[in-house]
């Protein structure tokens, strides 16, 4: 089970991800390929320009997210009980995007939980799995759904504090969805990961655990890597793939606290159809709420 806090609006982070590494490349810092004439520097930025005039888009997406606790304890009365706890959770999403403000997604969790959201500028419209269409303030949410592709509050300070944290590999030009992309990656160190993390709080609440700096410090092994696949004629990320594995001994943390953490997360979302013309309708019977409980119709969804 996992409560509405964990719903997965990660798309945001996306968008700051192609700025974190497009930041972390200086032209001509890492050498071309032979397949291509531009260096990883001149690619990223030429891409994080080309996506910061993007109109409109096709989203495709997958998530999966399985975290383990143990050691926590849960005390009612006189009665203390310690209770293991995991999440299991796969998403998958399709829908479209027409910037700034608007969205359509259909998402599925764990193949059986179907709900639908529109996002027009300030308003969110959240269809739940028996049918019904909710309408909510965005401020109302407190950043838990919003605009998967915009809002991104990461600045260039942060992201050139994150310099000696992110190691980029270039793979080189490989076949994705029938077309020839330029795939490289990042690999984030605890310290870059950390303030990816602190500056975006979807992308943090999708980890499943509370502490996410407690986790990072008691980290007994961790990799994270960020990969994009970017077309070297109009420079579109066509693919971003995001990857967190972390072990942590999180038994000095404290009374209450687990004594462990595993979480694994991997998110991959496909962009397509450039700047085609996107309509987006929100329901006309949508009833009001300033409750995101309210609109699901329930606190938990398995």
């Amino acid at each position: 089970m996992f409560t509405q806090k964990r719903l997965p609006f990660l798309l945001l982070a996306m968008a700051s991800l192609v700025l974190l590494i497009s930041a972390c490349s200086q032209p001509g810092s890492i050498g071309s390929t032979p397949q291509s004439s531009l260096s990883v520097g001149q690619v990223l930025q030429k891409s994080a320009a080309s996506m910061k005039q993007l109109k409109s888009s096709h989203v495709e997406l997958q998530s999966t997210t399985n975290t383990q606790t143990s050691g926590g304890t849960v005390s009612t009365g006189t009665t203390t009980t310690t209770v293991p706890s995991k999440i299991d959770l796969t998403i998958k999403g399709s829908g479209d995007q027409q910037l700034p403000d608007q969205e359509q997604m259909n998402l599925t969790l764990n193949n059986s939980t179907n709900l639908a959201e529109i996002l027009q500028g300030d308003k969110v419209y959240i269809k739940n799995q028996k049918g019904q269409w909710y309408v909510l303030n965005k401020s109302a949410l407190q950043g838990q759904v919003g605009n998967p592709f915009s809002g991104v509050t990461i600045d260039q300070n942060t992201l050139l504090g994150m310099l000696q944290h992110v190691k980029i590999t270039d793979n080189g030009d490989q076949n994705l969805n029938g077309q020839s992309l330029r795939h490289i990656t990042a690999q984030l160190d605890k310290d870059a990961l950390r303030q990816l993390l602190n500056a975006n709080a979807q992308l943090k609440n999708s980890l499943g655990v509370a502490n996410t700096d407690s986790v990072l410090n008691n980290t007994k092994s961790f990799l994270s890597t960020v990969d994009v696949w970017i077309d070297e004629t109009n420079f579109y990320v066509h693919r971003t793939e995001l990857k967190i594995n972390l072990d942590a001994d999180t038994s000095s943390l404290g009374k209450g606290a687990p004594t462990s953490v595993k979480s694994n997360t991997d998110t991959i979302v496909d962009l397509s159809k450039f700047n085609d013309a996107v309509t987006i309708t929100p329901p006309t019977n949508a009833i009001p709420t300033d409750n995101i409980s309210t609109a699901l119709g329930t606190t938990n969804i398995p």
